[in-house]
């Protein structure tokens, strides 16, 4: 099992967090402190503007509150 938890360092609290996050790891080979982009990652951005295109391609797709009620149906 993995869980990710976001904290943003803004304050004291959260800093001090991170820090104790830090030197867990460097003691517990099980915990993985990562920083993130404060954007959206590349990968993001790109499948993003494919939806996007794929929208502009195609603008008489389904209503997403329609589209939910079918998929709730199946």
């Amino acid at each position: 099992m993995t869980y990710t938890i976001h904290i943003h360092d803004k304050s004291k609290k959260a800093k001090s967090i991170i820090n104790m996050l830090k030197t867990l790891e460097e003691d517990y080979d099980f915990i993985e402190v990562i920083k993130e982009p404060s954007g959206v990652y590349p990968q993001t951005e790109e499948l993003l503007q494919k939806r996007y295109k794929e929208f502009l391609d195609n603008p008489t797709g389904k209503d997403w509150n329609e589209l939910k009620k079918q998929l709730g149906k199946l």
